[in-house]
């Protein structure tokens, strides 16, 4: 039987819908990465009830933590700066009740770009609120024009989860945010970086925990092997 792949929701208004509450999707990419890599996906709407978010990681095999806005920055003892852009602290709160009950059943968990992020602050860590802006002699991370396109390179510590995915010490890689860590949560490994030394994976090994950066189902739609591989891997982790 294949292994169900949640994805967590954001709880955002859709800017194609009519109503005005939220509406949870998944992103196709996510969806199609998983699909691919031999999981079924599956969408956790973002809800502030303990008891369903714990119901339902218990009947899944995984949790995805996807991309999205930034991350409150209260919740890594911070002020909101100018350049945060519309954080949504309830999401937050649902998304690190869902990272405590997948750890307390002992569900593996794949981080993409905000999920990294949050993954870091829930382990402590903090933020860059903007890289460019907090962060002196930085690439640029935002290329939100060329989504699946590649953007700069990363260097891959060998013998990671990351390397075990790719087979490589080096690869190229998309880069869609604005924001990264500044501070390495306790417990956590960072795993690969960028060539300005800004953190691009992390894993903890013991709780089946790896996240990325960069955004690789964008990738897998444009016939990334390597991306995919980063979803094939995380589901082996499953067995």
């Amino acid at each position: 039987m294949r292994k169900i792949i949640a994805v967590l929701g954001y709880g955002t208004k859709s800017p194609q819908s009519t109503f005005t509450y939220p509406a949870d999707t998944i992103n196709a990419g996510y969806a199609s990465s998983i699909i691919k890599a031999g999981a079924l996906p599956m969408l956790i709407p973002s809800t502030l009830d303990e008891e369903t978010i714990r119901s339902t990681v218990e009947r899944i095999d995984a949790i995805l933590i996807p991309g999205g806005g930034d991350i409150c920055p209260s919740l890594y003892g911070e002020e909101e700066r100018e350049y945060t852009l519309s954080p949504n602290k309830d999401n937050d709160l649902f998304q690190m009740k869902a990272i405590e009950e997948a750890l307390r059943l002992g569900k593996p968990i794949l981080g993409i770009c905000r999920g990294l992020q949050v993954l870091n602050v829930f382990f402590g860590g903090t933020l860059y609120q903007d890289i460019g802006k907090e962060r002196q002699k930085s690439l640029r991370h935002s290329h939100l024009d060329i989504p699946e396109g590649y953007a700069h390179s990363i260097s891959i510590t060998e013998g990671s989860f990351l390397y075990e995915a790719v087979k490589e010490k080096k690869m190229e890689v998309n880069s869609l945010h604005h924001q990264g860590i500044k501070t390495l949560g306790a417990g956590l490994a960072a795993t690969a970086e960028s060539p300005d030394g800004l953190v691009e994976a992390i894993e903890n090994r013991e709780n089946r925990i790896m996240a990325v950066q960069w955004h690789p189902e964008a990738l897998v739609m444009k016939g990334d092997g390597k991306a995919l591989g980063i979803f094939k891997f995380f589901i082996s982790l499953l067995e």
